[in-house]
């Protein structure tokens, strides 16, 4: 410690509590000190790191035991062990007795929000960015806001709400109401409704609805029960036609069976049956097999050799 006239400074490691706050240049003040670069470290009960924080300004004020910390660029950065995810930040406020800390600055305008980045061996590096973060050192769960959209394989996922849960070992709790784009390229389809299991940064599952659209601009839904990242990291997805009511390929043509998605093509592959509306009596209607790559405003057939009917 050096005691001058001006104040009281000093340098070195500050322990309260289960915290550690260390710095080379540390001002005091008489309910609170600080410093321009400083790092905090808070312990969990058994010993382990439960939080880093690394390269930051702070002031911590001991009458309303609070913390506040700014970043000082680049090198300013959050590490969250039992969650296996590092957040780089702009603002940290750290309630003491609450053991509770705040990741982001949702007041001020020019925040770009902080960015979460997975070192879980096998996420690939998965990353969002976040508006505002909770983090509670009690269940050690990251509480996500503001959160736009996460970037999985070709597909871009938007949260319902912004919201993005984080467990233990860098689980995202499954997203319910969500909207898919695939792929970030082309756009050729959206899923919305979305339950979405993001698994890594090249890999998720999910089920949605999508939208159906045919040449004369009539819409259909359709349920995809999978939706999941294929070979080359390109999203393909899978559903049924209902069976308590037609599906429409267009005013001429009924069909039943499966449909095929994939997120770099964009027309739908149907495999299944169609029949053609006609009010000629001469002529039975009858189911026909096939498996097509259909655009709605184009359509043509593929069929076999041998004809099947149903």
């Amino acid at each position: 410690l050096l005691i001058q006239p001006t104040g009281v400074s000093g340098g070195g490691i500050m322990t309260l509590d289960k915290d550690e706050v260390n710095s080379n240049s540390f001002i005091y003040n008489a309910s609170w000190f600080g410093s321009d670069t400083a790092s905090l470290n808070v312990f969990e009960t058994g010993g382990a790191i439960a939080f880093k924080a690394n390269n930051l300004r702070t002031h911590i004020d001991m009458k309303i035991r609070e913390g506040v910390f700014h970043s000082n660029g680049a090198g300013s950065f959050v590490e969250l062990p039992a969650n296996q995810y590092i957040c780089y930040i702009d603002k940290l406020k750290w309630a003491m007795d609450e053991e509770m800390l705040t990741l982001g600055d949702e007041v001020a305008s020019s925040s770009k929000g902080s960015e979460f980045i997975s070192v879980h061996p096998y996420q690939d590096s998965l990353s969002f960015i976040a508006t505002t973060a909770n983090y509670s050192l009690k269940d050690y769960i990251i509480h996500a806001k503001g959160v736009k959209n996460i970037a999985v394989a070709d597909a871009i996922i938007y949260p319902d709400s912004g919201i993005v849960t984080v467990e233990k070992k860098a689980i995202i709790q499954t997203l319910f109401g969500a909207k898919i784009l695939a792929n970030d390229l082309t756009e050729y389809h959206t899923f919305l409704n979305a339950s979405v299991d993001i698994k890594s940064a090249h890999k998720y599952t999910a089920t949605g609805d999508y939208t159906y659209i045919d040449a004369m601009n009539q819409k259909q839904q359709i349920f995809f029960k999978e939706i999941r990242v294929g070979r080359d990291t390109i999203t393909e997805a899978r559903g049924d036609a209902e069976t308590d009511k037609p599906f429409h390929i267009d005013s001429k043509f009924d069909f039943k069976g499966s449909m095929e998605l994939f997120a770099d093509r964009k027309n739908l592959i149907f495999d299944g049956y169609f029949m053609a509306n006609h009010s000629c009596e001469l002529l039975e209607k009858e189911w026909v097999k096939f498996r097509s790559e259909i655009d709605p405003k184009d359509i043509i057939f593929t069929l076999d050799e041998k004809l099947y009917n149903d």
